[in-house]
């Protein structure tokens, strides 16, 4: 077995452990780093994200948009350094351009996620910085030197470990097991979820929407309390509510036991969309009930609504019943999905949940109970909203713990 001796192991050769890396080899430009990657080469999950754009930051990004027991005061104290300006700064050194878009996301000026991996890559070379791919870790032993790493054919002695292994699925789904060397170290870690996905919900009706797209306000309710309200365009899978406003959304959704409401006509009030159902029903008393939607919305949905509203779709417009007409309406502004338990992170875009947050020092992201042993990323009980937070924390974190070795 080959044994190595370096100054810092960086495990994780994605978005924060390439960028952690970066700057910590800028900073001990006289001493030996390594990137440990399972993966046959890094960054192949940062060249997949925002479509194969890299949606690399967001402008103001602040703590509001994050999650995770403790997140907000970690996410206050990093940003007052390491906020987007400073991310970006760091790129721009790398010779990456970009440009924001009118919501406030940042891209790459080249639109192609492959720059951001291509700036990172080519200093990490220039550096001298060894990435060791193909890599299955067995353990993570604490010695008097520092960490001792375990893997089939090398061992790794490192004097700093820095844990960045991404979240439960990597780039191709597939699980991980990078979570069992976390624990095996006696790191204390809340339950992961899906988090930036569709959430798999319990109705008979979802088939026949497949497909079909909406705007609409969505609400996340649990024990008839509005946790938390989106505003966007939802997508129709024949199990599963998809889209920008539901991955919003989906960090508790997936956890089960809570609803997802659809409020189709939110610029609406009540009496207003018992006006314009009133108006539709009386236009054509005659013509069948199925009609009343016509160029409000998609024919299927339609359908769906008149049909979760207990009313045969055939019924001509005037047997409809005052009764009847309430329950429609109320339909139109909370129509209730139940929300069903998720394990499946092969859909999801981040993990939610992770290394507990009280286990590290909020100003060097080094572990309280091992010294020199760092945690960032993903690996953490960190997760951001849809839009370029998860990867702002990510390069910040790394930036942070780079900077403090």
């Amino acid at each position: 077995m080959r044994k190595q001796r370096v100054f810092a192991a960086v495990i994780g050769g994605g978005a924060s452990g390439m960028m952690c890396a970066v700057r910590a080899a800028e900073r001990y430009r006289d001493r030996k780093l390594v990137i440990l990657e399972k993966a046959d080469r890094v960054g192949k999950k940062l060249l997949v994200t925002g479509n194969g754009r890299c949606n690399l930051s967001h402008v103001g990004a602040g703590a509001a948009s994050y999650h995770g027991e403790g997140s907000n005061d970690l996410i206050h104290l990093l940003f007052r350094k390491y906020h987007d300006q400073a991310v970006l700064s760091a790129f721009r050194a790398l010779g990456l351009l970009t440009h924001t878009d009118s919501e406030g996301r940042v891209y790459p000026l080249s639109n192609q996620a492959a720059s951001v991996l291509d700036v990172l890559r080519r200093r990490l070379a220039q550096l001298g910085v060894d990435e060791i791919c193909s890599v299955e870790l067995q353990s993570i032993q604490k010695t008097a030197e520092g960490y001792e790493i375990a893997a089939a054919d090398r061992c790794i002695c490192a004097e700093k470990v820095i844990i960045a292994t991404g979240g439960k699925a990597d780039y191709a789904g597939r699980e991980s097991g990078s979570r069992e060397l976390l624990r095996s170290l006696g790191l204390s870690m809340s339950r992961l979820s899906p988090s930036l996905s569709p959430v798999t919900v319990k109705s008979e009706l979802l088939r026949s929407l497949k497909g079909i797209r909406a705007s609409a306000q969505v609400s996340l309710i649990e024990r008839q309390r509005i946790i938390k309200t989106e505003r966007g365009e939802v997508q129709f899978t024949e199990n599963a509510l998809s889209g920008i406003c539901v991955f919003n959304l989906s960090r508790r959704g997936n956890l089960g036991g809570c609803e997802l409401s659809l409020n189709l006509l939110p610029d609406f009030s009540q009496d207003q969309i018992i006006t314009e159902i009133d108006t539709r029903l009386r236009r054509d008393p005659n013509a069948p009930v199925s009609e009343i939607f016509t160029g409000m919305f998609h024919k299927n949905l339609g359908l769906a609504l008149i049909k979760a509203s207990g009313i045969k779709p055939s019924t001509p417009c005037h047997h409809i019943s005052d009764k009847e007409i309430k329950t429609l309406c109320r339909r139109l502004s909370d129509w209730r999905f139940d929300c069903e338990e998720k394990r499946d992170f092969k859909k999801s875009q981040v993990t939610a949940g992770g290394v507990r947050l009280n286990e590290i020092d909020f100003h060097t992201f080094e572990s309280k109970r091992h010294r020199g042993l760092y945690l960032i990323g993903e690996a953490l009980d960190v997760d951001g909203d849809c839009g370029g937070y998860n990867l702002q924390f990510a390069f910040a974190s790394g930036l942070c713990a780079g900077d403090s070795l």
